[in-house]
């Protein structure tokens, strides 16, 4: 299992194969081109829940944001829905924010768990 160099991730993309000078090559997980590892930049997963990080490409960050607005929009997740106003509070162990919107008052979210809500409405269009 290879892992970050320095956050002890592990990786979630196998290398394709190693150069003549003995470099792994991987696929970018969100442009798919050919990264080689000593140039790579590392992103993580779009899915919550899913601790590692991916070998990307250094021009993946455009790509990687479209990915990421993409799933929220598909989960409808009332962090991202543009009607929700975020309360103040503690700091909760279990990591529920609180907030309120149009349809419910003062309720806890987790900042990436599916709410599903039909109300949702996305930041950014």
């Amino acid at each position: 299992m290879m892992r970050h160099p320095t956050s002890n991730k592990q990786i979630l993309n196998k290398p394709l194969c190693v150069d003549d000078f003995g470099i792994l090559v991987f696929q970018c997980q969100y442009t798919e081109a050919l990264v080689w590892a000593d140039t790579a930049i590392f992103f993580g997963p779009c899915v919550p829940q899913v601790n590692g990080t991916y070998v990307c490409s250094p021009n993946a960050h455009k790509a990687f944001k479209e990915s990421k607005r993409l799933f929220d929009e598909c989960e409808a997740n009332c962090n991202t829905c543009k009607r929700l106003v975020r309360s103040k509070h503690a700091p909760r162990k279990d990591q529920q924010l609180v907030g309120s919107c149009h349809k419910r008052v003062e309720f806890l979210f987790h900042p990436e768990d599916y709410m599903g809500m039909a109300c949702y409405e996305p930041r950014s269009t």
